[in-house]
């Protein structure tokens, strides 16, 4: 499978941030209540096809991938953490659209994490280029991005460690390896294999 938009067209430049809004969407439902641990990995592999997409717009592809992240996270986010508004608005008594503006201004902050590893990995595949596996050391920075991106959120400002990706594999084959690699091992592994498929989906 390949995308077929073509890098640059205003269509592209439209479509492809919607299309990661959505996955982002979707890749909430792969947590707790719904539990698709296939979700997260197939949502997070189509975000890496649109960024790897993205490094066809030339200097422009680190910062085209970031702005991938951003829409990818504020779905994953916004939709991951709607309860925020029911607390805020039903339990606290802020007014409605007050507290919808909290979730959205919260979700973007959040979804600065995934936006600076997307733009990471694009840099990284800029700089490696057509060298001997290339590749792989590219989805080694994504993985490994993706978790420290991980930790940093669950610490920073007193931290918000809800949503980490590996929290979605706890009914999923990668469950197995918690035991020894934790919460952010699991993050990792789970990033690398959707780094994997999303590069063979462009490949």
């Amino acid at each position: 499978m390949r995308l077929r938009l073509a890098p640059g067209a205003p269509a592209e430049r439209v479509a492809a941030p919607a299309a990661a809004l959505v996955a982002g969407i979707a890749h909430a439902a792969s947590f707790a209540p719904f539990g698709a641990w296939w979700l997260q990995t197939a949502t997070m592999a189509f975000l890496v096809a649109l960024v790897l997409r993205a490094q066809a717009n030339g200097g422009t592809g680190a910062a085209r991938a970031a702005a991938l992240g951003f829409a990818f996270g504020l779905g994953w986010f916004v939709a991951g953490v709607a309860w925020l508004y029911v607390s805020m608005h039903r339990y606290g008594g802020m007014p409605a659209p007050i507290a919808a503006l909290a979730l959205l201004l919260f979700g973007a902050y959040l979804a600065l994490f995934p936006a600076a590893v997307c733009a990471l990995a694009m840099r990284a595949a800029q700089v490696a280029a057509s060298a001997p596996g290339a590749a792989a050391a590219v989805g080694m920075v994504f993985a490994g991005g993706w978790a420290l991106a991980e930790i940093a959120r669950g610490y920073l400002f007193t931290g918000f460690p809800w949503l980490a990706i590996g929290y979605a594999h706890v009914d999923g084959p990668l469950a197995a390896l918690a035991p020894l690699a934790g919460v952010y091992g699991v993050c990792a592994l789970a990033a690398l294999s959707a780094y994997g498929i999303g590069a063979l989906a462009t490949s």
